[in-house]
C-alpha cells in the first residue's frame, strides 16, 4: 500500500503491477467517512487477489487540496477519476481499468466512464454499489437525514441556517451550483452505457427500484449487466463505530472483477501497448498544499500512520499538536475538521499531526472490525503516548493533544502518561475511565436529562409522539438509566467519603490506581495542574458528558478549586460529534487560542498563568 499524490489529490496504490486495475470511487461527504474502512479493505482484498487498486481523495475531500463547497464539484470529481485512471495505468502498468464506485461515488464512476469513453479510453467494466440514480431523490434523503439528526441529537442548538441553495449534511457541505447539478442527475436517462460489462448491487431491489431502471437502461444499450442484491448495505452505511465491512458483497465483487479482468485480457490480446509502464515509484511522502507542507509518516515501529502538516517556511514553533482519531473515523475527522485545523495552525507556524492509531484508518494493519472497547483500551492510549514521543523526536519540545469524544479520552490518558505534553484540549469527553460496566451499556444511546427536559418543552415533539414518529418506551428506558446512573453516583460519593479516598485524591496524596472514576478524575486534574499542563475541558451546553464531569469533578467543580491550569468550559454551540459548522469553528478557535497562550508562556516563562476559574456546571460560560 503506497501513498501517492497527483493533481491535488491524495491516495493509496494497493498491489503491484497487473494487466487490469481498479479505481475505487468513494462517496463524498459523510458516506465516504462511514465507508472508509470497508473500501480500504476491499482494496486490500483485490490487491491480494492480484488486482492493483487505486483509492483516492477527490478535491475538497480527505487529505486532498480544496474545499467541498468550491464551485463545480461534480465536474471536478469526474476529472479526478479520469486522472486517477491515468495514474493507475502509469504506476501499475495496467492496460485495462475497472471503475468501482459506492453510492454517489458510483454515479461519479459512471459519469467518468463516459468521459473516458469520449477519449477512446473506455473502462473495461463498471461496478456500481448502491449507486445514486436520481440526484433529486438523493438530495431529499440527505436533507431528511440531517434534519432527523438535528431533531434527535441537537434540538437545543441554535445553529446558523446554511446559505440559500446549499446543502449541509452531518458536517459536510455542498455549494449551490453542486446542488443544482445533482438535481439534474438521472443516470438512467443518459445516452448509452459507457462500459461493456457492468455489475450492480442494489440494496433495495423491487419494482420501484431506480437501480433496476438503470440496469434495464444499460441492457438496452447493449451492455452485459449483472444485477444482485446488497443485503449488507445497511450494516455498512452507519457511523464508523458501527459500520461493518460487507464481507459477502466484497467477495462477490472481487470474484466478478477477476472474471472481468480475464475477459478484458482475452479481448485485448495482441493489441499494441502505446506506452510502456513507468518505473515502480516509492511513496509520495511530501506535498505542498494551501500554503503548507504535508508529509505522510509512519511511526511507532510502522504501526501507526499520520499526516504531518508543517509550515511552508523554515521557521516553526517548538510546539506541535496531535489530533487522534475520533471513534472509528480515520485521521481527517468529520467534515475534514482536522485537515482544515492542522493547515490553519501550520500557516501560523505550528505543526500538527493527524493521526491514525494502529487499528484505524490508513495504518498498515488497520482492523476490519471496529470495537468501541478496543478504542478505549490501554493499547491505543499507549499508542498515542508513543506518537507524543515520536513528535518530540522530530524536534518539537512541547506537545498539545486535542481530541473529540474518544479522542479526548485518549488524549487525557496520554497526557497523564507523558511529561512531553504541555496542553490538552478535550471536547465532549464522555468517559474518564473505562471498565466492564461501560462495556455492558454499549449500544444504549443516551441523552442527558437536561436535553430530554428541553425536548419535552417543545410542543412539536408531543405531536410527533402522538403521530408515532417518536417511540415512548426507549425514551422512558433512557430516562430510567440516567436516573440509575445519578443514584449510583451519589452512592459512590458516600462510599468514597466513608473510605476517605476522595479526600486523599483531592489532596493529591495518592496518584496510584484509582478505585472509582471520581477518584481518578480528581487525581488526574491535580496531577496535570502540578505539571503546569494547560487543560481545557470543552462541552456543549447540554452534552451528556457534562453529567459524567459533574459526577467526577463535582457538581460545582470542587475538584478544580485552587487549580491554575485546568478549566471546564460550557459552550452554547458544540454538538457532541462537532457536525455543525459553528461547533467546528468553536473547537478550532479554542485550539488556536490554547496554542497561542502556550507559546506566549514559553516565550516568557515568568508570565503568570492565565486565570482559569470555572463557574459551576449549572451556570453557562460563553465561548
Amino acid at each position: 500500500m503506497k501513498h501517492i499524490v497527483f493533481e491535488g489529490c491524495t491516495g493509496w496504490l494497493h498491489g503491484a503491477a497487473g494487466d487490469t486495475g481498479v479505481v475505487l470511487c468513494a462517496p463524498p461527504g459523510h458516506e465516504g467517512m462511514w465507508s472508509h474502512r470497508a473500501l480500504r479493505h476491499l482494496a486490500d482484498d483485490l490487491a491480494a487477489a492480484g488486482v492493483p487498486v487505486l483509492r483516492f481523495d477527490y478535491h475538497g475531500t480527505g487529505d486532498a487540496a480544496g474545499s467541498d463547497e468550491a464551485p463545480e464539484r461534480l465536474a471536478c470529481w469526474i476529472g479526478n477519476i479520469v486522472a486517477a485512471a491515468a495514474q493507475l495505468r502509469a504506476r501499475a502498468g495496467v492496460r485495462q481499468v475497472v471503475l468501482c464506485g459506492l453510492r454517489l461515488g458510483g454515479s461519479l464512476a459512471a459519469l467518468a466512464a463516459e468521459a473516458l469513453a469520449g477519449r477512446n479510453e473506455a473502462p473495461a467494466a463498471l461496478v456500481l454499489l448502491a449507486p445514486v440514480v436520481s440526484g433529486r431523490a438523493f438530495l431529499r434523503e440527505m436533507r431528511a437525514l440531517h434534519v432527523n439528526w438535528l431533531n434527535s441529537m441537537a434540538p437545543d442548538l441554535a445553529s446558523r441556517a446554511p446559505r440559500e441553495g446549499t446543502l449541509e449534511v452531518l458536517a459536510y457541505r455542498l455549494g449551490a451550483d453542486t446542488v443544482r447539478a445533482l438535481e439534474g442527475l438521472r443516470l438512467d436517462r443518459r445516452a448509452g452505457c459507457p462500459a461493456p460489462r457492468v455489475l450492480v448491487l442494489d440494496p433495495w431491489p423491487g419494482a420501484a427500484s431506480t437501480v433496476q431502471a438503470l440496469c434495464a437502461h444499460y441492457r438496452a444499450a447493449g451492455a452485459e449487466v449483472e444485477e444482485e442484491g446488497f443485503a449488507e448495505y445497511a450494516a455498512l452505511m452507519q457511523s464508523t463505530e458501527n459500520a461493518a465491512v460487507p464481507e459477502q458483497a466484497w467477495r462477490r465483487v472481487a470474484a466478478w472483477i477477476r472474471q472481468a479482468a480475464a475477459t478484458a485480457a482475452e479481448a485485448a490480446a495482441g493489441q499494441a501497448i502505446a506506452d510502456a509502464p513507468g518505473p515502480d515509484r516509492a511513496d509520495d511522502t511530501e506535498f505542498a498544499v494551501e500554503g503548507v507542507r504535508e508529509r505522510a509518516v509512519w511511526l511507532d515501529a510502522g504501526r501507526q500512520f499520520g499526516i504531518l502538516c508543517m509550515p511552508a517556511g523554515a521557521r516553526r514553533a517548538p510546539l506541535g499538536v496531535i489530533f487522534p482519531n475520533t471513534g472509528g473515523n480515520h485521521h481527517v475527522g468529520d467534515g475534514r475538521l482536522f485537515v482544515s485545523l492542522s493547515r490553519r495552525l501550520a500557516r501560523s507556524g505550528v505543526a500538527a499531526l493527524r493521526l491514525d492509531l494502529a487499528a484505524l484508518g490508513d495504518s498498515p494493519q488497520a482492523r476490519r472490525r471496529m470495537s468501541i472497547p478496543e478504542i478505549y483500551a490501554v493499547a491505543p492510549r499507549e499508542q498515542l503516548a508513543a506518537a507524543v514521543e515520536w513528535m518530540h523526536g522530530q524536534g518539537f519540545e512541547h506537545i498539545v493533544l486535542a481530541g473529540v469524544c474518544s479522542g479526548a479520552f485518549l488524549s487525557l490518558h496520554a497526557g497523564l502518561a507523558s511529561d512531553k505534553v504541555c496542553g490538552l484540549v478535550l471536547a465532549n469527553l464522555l468517559k474518564y475511565t473505562w471498565g466492564e460496566q461501560d462495556v455492558a451499556t454499549l449500544g444504549q444511546a443516551e441523552q442527558p436529562l437536561s436535553l430530554l427536559w428541553y425536548a419535552a418543552r417543545r410542543p412539536g415533539n408531543w405531536l410527533r409522539l402522538l403521530r408515532g414518529d417518536i417511540r415512548l418506551l426507549p425514551l422512558l428506558m433512557g430516562c430510567a438509566r440516567r436516573v440509575r446512573a445519578l443514584v449510583a453516583y451519589r452512592l459512590e460519593r458516600v462510599q468514597a467519603a466513608l473510605r476517605g479516598g476522595a479526600s486523599r485524591k483531592a489532596a493529591g496524596e495518592d496518584d496510584g490506581e484509582a478505585r472509582t472514576a471520581r477518584e481518578f478524575a480528581w487525581a488526574a486534574v491535580r496531577k496535570l495542574d502540578r505539571r503546569g499542563v494547560r487543560t481545557e475541558f470543552l462541552y456543549g451546553a447540554t452534552d451528556i458528558g457534562l453529567e459524567e464531569t459533574a459526577q467526577c469533578l463535582g457538581r460545582n467543580l470542587e475538584a478544580l478549586q485552587g487549580l491554575s491550569h485546568v478549566a471546564v468550559q460550557r459552550l452554547d454551540c458544540l454538538d457532541h460529534a462537532l457536525f455543525l459548522r459553528e461547533s467546528q469553528d468553536n473547537f478550532g478557535d479554542h485550539v488556536v487560542r490554547h496554542v497561542e497562550a502556550l507559546l506566549a508562556r514559553q516565550a516568557d516563562p515568568g508570565r503568570p498563568a492565565e486565570g482559569t476559574a470555572t463557574p459551576p456546571l449549572a451556570a453557562r460560560a460563553q465561548s
